[in-house]
């Protein structure tokens, strides 16, 4: 063998050594394209996150991303439901609708598939087998149905350690894990958890918004409600006295008619007004059915801006209107409205709190739109 030259060594050996010397080259850079366009697929998800995209469609992209890493293997993410019992559909664009629809709602538990049991125990949970695992027990013939053989179920956990819901591979046969399919695992829970929790976040923030607001119109009502009681009481006020002149008028020896007729006309009078703005304040307070109509819009900001007179004769702000004359009539319901234009002209009160050294004024703008709608603008 020391006397053989390089010429001299056998054919096909020279040729297999030379085939995959180049192969190798293109090997990885097919690996290396793979790998970019696997964490380009993770950069758009992440932007779809950042950019409060609906949390269904994230999780889909997600899927369907790490499906494509691996041909034959189907995923699955499951979301833990907001009383910790059950599971709730995330996305599962390659599972049956069949499967899906009858795992969604189910509960988890100690013997509740791979993903139940995983987001009951906190842990992975590796089948290899469904047919023979007791874990499967109760969803076996549902699995064979949609032909799943194995899942390894994966739960995704929040950076508090607390369960969010689970990431599932499945196969179409028996299977064991090899040890590539981790750093999948690892990436789809992290995303996952990054954009449950980022929905999470924006729900919460949504509800606390929404208190706010509340708030904020409470404060308004009452602020109303006590300017209105004041009104009210001046109008009683004024029919108590109307009604003490005309029993003095009474005890005269000879009563004048027209002064007995001039202070009835003013309890009338006083007394329509304040039936007037409790039956307005209790149909603003009143909970009913929204209930289309054709509403005038003159009439609405005329019965609006009655309730707040007393209240911007008190702020000494001067109430104007600039309505249209082509304003349409509109479908909708009348104490909705109401209190849309009840909130804005408070709103615009409100912020005039604090302001000396010249004439406020408030002023109800209602136009005829480009497209026959109504524009309304209190400024």
């Amino acid at each position: 063998m020391d006397d053989l030259n390089q010429s001299e060594l056998p054919t096909e050996q020279i040729e297999v050594t030379t085939a995959t010397t180049q192969d190798l080259p293109r090997a990885l850079l097919d690996a290396h394209k793979n790998e970019e366009a696997f964490r380009a697929g993770q950069s758009r998800i992440l932007e779809m996150i950042a950019a409060n995209a609906p949390l269904g469609e994230i999780l889909e992209r997600l899927v369907l991303l790490i499906e494509a890493q691996s041909p034959g293997m189907l995923c699955s993410v499951l979301l833990l439901s907001d009383d910790g019992n059950h599971i709730r559909h995330g996305a599962a664009p390659s599972l049956p609708d069949e499967y899906v629809r009858a795992i969604d709602g189910a509960p988890i538990g100690p013997k509740n598939g791979s993903c139940g049991t995983a987001m009951h125990r906190g842990k992975p949970v590796v089948v290899t087998d469904i047919f023979t695992d007791p874990l499967w027990e109760d969803y076996r013939e549902l699995a064979a149905a949609a032909g799943l053989r194995a899942c390894w179920s994966t739960p995704i956990m929040s950076p508090r350690g607390k369960v969010l819901g689970s990431f599932a591979m499945y196969y179409p046969k028996p299977q064991t894990p090899t040890g590539t399919e981790a750093r999948l695992t690892d990436v789809a829970t992290h995303i996952a958890a990054l954009a449950i929790e980022h929905q999470k976040t924006q729900e919460a923030l949504a509800r606390m918004q929404a208190e706010l607001a509340q708030a904020a119109q409470v404060t308004s009502m009452r602020e109303l409600a006590r300017s209105i009681g004041q009104e009210v009481n001046q109008t009683l006020a004024a029919i108590v006295d109307n009604a003490d002149r005309g029993l003095k008028a009474l005890d005269q020896n000879k009563p004048d008619p027209a002064q007995l007729r001039e202070a009835l006309t003013n309890i009338s009078r006083d007394g329509n007004r304040t039936i007037e703005i409790i039956a307005r304040m209790r149909a603003l307070a009143k909970e009913s059915a929204p209930q289309r109509v054709a509403l005038n819009f003159r009439e609405l900001v005329t019965e609006v801006l009655s309730l707040v007179a007393h209240e911007a004769q008190r702020k000494h702000i001067a109430l104007q209107t600039e309505l249209a004359d082509d304003l349409p009539t509109v479908l909708g319901d009348r104490v909705q409205l109401q209190q849309v234009l009840l909130n804005l002209v408070m709103n615009g009160m409100e912020a005039m709190n604090g302001i000396t050294g010249r004439d406020l004024e408030l002023t109800v703008r209602i136009e005829r739109g480009d497209n026959g709608e109504v524009v309304v603008a209190v400024t």
